[in-house]
C-alpha cells in the first residue's frame, strides 16, 4: 500500500501505529505466539482467545509437504489437468490494436461496519499459525475502508523486514484484480460485457467459432476455453505469444459450463491493455489503483524488485499468464481495493467468476511456493487477504480455510469452515 500522494504517505505509518497501539492494549506485552516468529510484525488488538480448530494442517517450514507439481491453482482455483496437450513452442509476432482513453473511477464511501469489533484474537491466531510454518506469510483485514488488521512475517528481497505492504506473489488471485479493471471499463462503456470479445481490436485471429464468445463467459469460465495446465509454466513468451495456440480450433464442447481455465483471464488481460494502450499492470493501477491513491503492485515479467517478498521457485515460469496470475501486490493493497467496489464491480464479480461461500465471495490462488487467498465478508464491510510464501499448505483454498473462519469467528458470524462453490 504506497499511499501516491502527498498528504496520504503517512498510511503506512498509521499502520506501524496501529501495530503499537495493539500491544499497549494488550498491556504492553509480547504473546508467546509472537515471540516464536522472528520478524512477524502485528497490528491488531487481541485477548488471546482462539476458536475451535477446524483448518487445514499446516506443515512447519522446511517439513515435509504434499506440493502440486508445477500448475496453475488447484482445488477448483485453476488449471487441474493436462487434458489437452499444446505445444510449449512460442513464436512472438507483431500485432497492431487500437486503443481507448480511460477516465477516473468515482469510488462509492466504503461499506459501514455493522458493528464495531475490539478485537481480533482468533484472526491474529490463524495468522501466527501461517507466519510459523512459512518463509513468509501477511494478512491484511480492512473493515469500514480502514485496517484492522495488518500483519507480515519473513524478509523482502533486500533484505528489510517484510510488511503487509510488501509485494508478493498472489498467482490467480490476480483474476480478481482483473475482473475489477473489467469492471471499471464497462462501466466507463468501453466494454459490454454481453458483447462478443473483440478478437480484431486485441490482435488476435481466432478460429471463427470464437466470434460470438462474450466478455461475460470469459469472466465466468464458461466460453469453452480449453484447459492446458501444464503448458502455462513449460515455455517462454508471454500472454500474447501463447494465448493463440488455445484458439486454433472452436471452444470446446464444455461451452456453456463452468470449467476453469486461465485462458479466459489471459485474454481479459489483454483486453485491458487494448483497452487502456497500456502494458497490464499500468492500466490495472490507472483503473484499480488511482481511485484509492495507492501504488506498488506489478507483474512479474519484471522480476522481483528490491521492496518484493522473495518468491523460491522465481517469477520467469509465470510469464504465460498474464491476468490470469502474474501480478505482485501486498496485502494492503488487495484488501483495500476490494473494500472499495463499485456497484458495477459488483455486477462483474460474482459467481461463477469468483468463489463464493456462506461468509461471502473471493478468490483464491495456487503455484508452488506461493498462495492467496482474498475473501469479502459482511457483504463488502469486511475484506480480508492473506498470502503465504511457502508450500506450508497445499492451495489457496486451504489458506481461506484457515483465515476466512476466523475472521467471522471475530466478527461474531460463526467459525465453520467454508463451504465454497464452484
Amino acid at each position: 500500500m504506497r499511499i501516491r500522494r502527498g498528504a496520504l504517505r503517512h498510511r503506512g505509518r498509521a499502520i506501524v501505529a496501529i501495530a503499537v497501539a495493539g500491544l499497549l492494549v494488550a498491556g504492553c506485552g509480547t504473546r508467546e505466539s509472537d515471540a516464536s516468529v522472528p520478524g512477524a510484525q502485528i497490528a491488531s488488538r487481541n485477548d488471546g482467545t482462539e476458536p475451535a480448530d477446524t483448518s487445514p494442517e499446516v506443515t512447519p517450514a522446511g517439513g515435509s509437504q504434499n506440493v502440486p507439481s508445477d500448475e496453475a491453482d488447484t482445488e477448483r482455483d485453476d488449471d487441474d489437468d493436462d487434458a489437452d496437450a499444446t505445444s510449449t513452442t512460442t513464436s512472438t509476432t507483431t500485432t497492431t490494436t487500437s486503443t481507448t482513453t480511460t477516465t477516473g473511477t468515482t469510488l462509492p464511501p466504503a461499506v459501514d461496519a455493522p458493528r464495531p469489533i475490539r478485537s481480533f484474537p482468533a484472526t491474529t491466531a490463524a495468522f501466527d499459525r501461517l507466519a510459523g510454518a512459512n518463509a513468509a506469510a501477511s494478512i491484511t483485514v480492512v473493515r469500514g475502508g480502514e485496517p484492522v488488521v495488518a500483519a507480515a512475517s519473513g524478509v523482502t528481497v533486500d533484505g528489510t523486514a517484510a510488511t503487509s505492504d510488501s509485494p508478493m506473489v498472489v498467482a490467480s488471485v490476480s483474476k480478481i484484480v482483473v475482473a475489477l479493471g473489467i469492471a471499471r471499463l464497462i462501466d466507463q462503456e468501453l466494454v459490454d460485457a454481453d458483447e462478443p470479445y473483440p478478437w480484431a481490436a486485441v490482435g488476435l485471429e481466432p478460429d471463427a467459432g470464437w466470434a460470438d464468445v462474450t466478455v461475460r463467459e470469459l469472466l465466468d469460465h464458461t466460453g469453452g476455453v480449453p484447459k492446458v495446465q501444464e503448458a502455462w509454466f513449460t515455455g517462454d513468451g508471454t500472454c500474447r505469444d501463447f494465448v493463440p495456440a488455445l484458439l486454433t480450433s472452436p471452444p470446446t464442447g464444455d461451452r456453456g459450463r463452468w470449467v476453469y481455465s486461465n485462458g479466459n483471464y489471459c485474454l481479459l488481460g489483454l483486453l485491458i491493455e487494448q483497452r487502456t494502450g497500456l502494458p497490464l499492470d499500468e492500466g490495472l493501477q490507472e483503473l484499480v489503483f488511482d481511485p484509492i491513491d495507492l501504488d506498488g503492485f506489478h507483474q512479474t515479467l519484471d522480476g522481483l524488485l528490491p521492496g518484493d517478498v522473495p518468491h523460491e521457485e522465481g517469477t520467469d515460469r509465470l510469464s504465460r499468464l498474464g491476468g490470469a496470475g502474474t501480478l505482485v501486490a501486498s496485502t494492503d493493497d488487495l484488501a483495500m481495493a476490494m473494500a472499495r467496489m463499485t456497484p458495477m464491480d459488483r455486477w462483474v464479480l460474482r459467481a461463477p467468476g469468483v468463489f463464493t461461500d456462506q461468509y461471502g465471495f473471493g478468490h483464491t490462488g495456487t503455484i508452488t511456493g506461493a498462495k492467496a487467498c482474498v475473501w469479502v465478508l459482511e457483504d463488502g464491510a469486511t475484506v480480508v487477504a492473506a498470502t503465504i510464501s511457502g508450500n506450508s499448505v497445499g492451495s489457496g483454498g486451504d489458506i481461506c480455510d484457515i483465515v476466512v473462519p476466523a475472521v467471522a469467528s471475530d466478527l461474531g458470524l460463526g467459525s465453520a469452515k467454508p463451504d465454497r462453490t464452484p
